[in-house]
């Protein structure tokens, strides 16, 4: 049975009810370690800095090569830190909807993925950027279809990136659209983010994320999630 975008909120809502400080302390500590940024987005831009910073070398002040080096350097790390960030992200997430115990920590557990995440990051950024390239609807297309792999990587770490992938392809087959009509439900938190001067992201960012989380629930089918739902009486 398919879900609506309010109905996913709406679990989402259920799950975070009471858990709201450790929610937004575990999106704090994935956010500062690159957890949010896509693949695509996050290798362009490390790449266009990179080659930027190397034709300028020599025409940079001292204390601006200074800034350039410290942020290559933070670049760096977060391009290998945010995989296993999302990993246990996303694990912080499945602990919520399925009554477990729930700690912000968690998002620092699955640093023993760290190259699993590297790889995973690799591998969705070739397949986007070639998709995108030939158009920018099989570009989106693209990533929506393995926007499930790093759930799927957190759940089956035994899977390698290619086994995901795969998986992330046949769940998504015919939810691409509803996970869309589900991001783009949260437009209007986005648009008040902005006048909030982004304050209102410390409500929106976790609220998205548990959502989503419940998205990967349903269509997975993970039977010990929690669905909000009565169980059906027996005859």
């Amino acid at each position: 049975m398919k879900l609506t975008s309010s109905e996913y909120k709406e679990i989402a809502r259920e799950a975070l009810k009471g858990n709201w400080g450790k929610a937004v302390g575990a999106m704090l500590i994935a956010a500062c370690l690159g957890a949010f940024c896509t693949s695509l987005f996050f290798i362009s831009h490390f790449m266009l800095v990179m080659g930027v910073s190397i034709r300028v070398f020599e025409n940079l002040p001292h204390y601006f090569l200074i800034m350039v080096v410290i942020g290559i350097v933070l670049a760096v790390f977060f391009f290998f830190a945010g995989g296993p960030a999302r990993f246990g992200y996303i694990d912080f997430n499945l602990a919520l909807l399925d009554r477990r115990e729930a700690t912000p920590s968690m998002v620092l557990n699955r640093f023993s993925m760290v190259w699993k995440g590297l790889y995973m990051k690799i591998a969705l950024f070739a397949y986007e950027l070639f998709f995108t390239l030939l158009l920018i609807v099989p570009g989106i297309v693209t990533m929506y279809a393995y926007a499930m792999v790093p759930y799927i990587l957190e759940e089956k770490q035994d899977y390698t990136v290619g086994k995901a992938m795969k998986m992330s392809r046949k769940i998504m087959r015919g939810h691409k659209w509803e996970l869309f009509c589900l991001r783009f439900s949260f437009f209007g938190w986005y648009l008040l983010s902005i006048l909030t001067f982004g304050l209102a992201l410390f409500y929106v960012l976790p609220y998205m994320n548990a959502a989503e989380a419940v998205f990967y629930n349903e269509i997975s089918g993970r039977a010990d999630a929690f669905y909000g739902r009565e169980e059906p009486e027996e005859e």
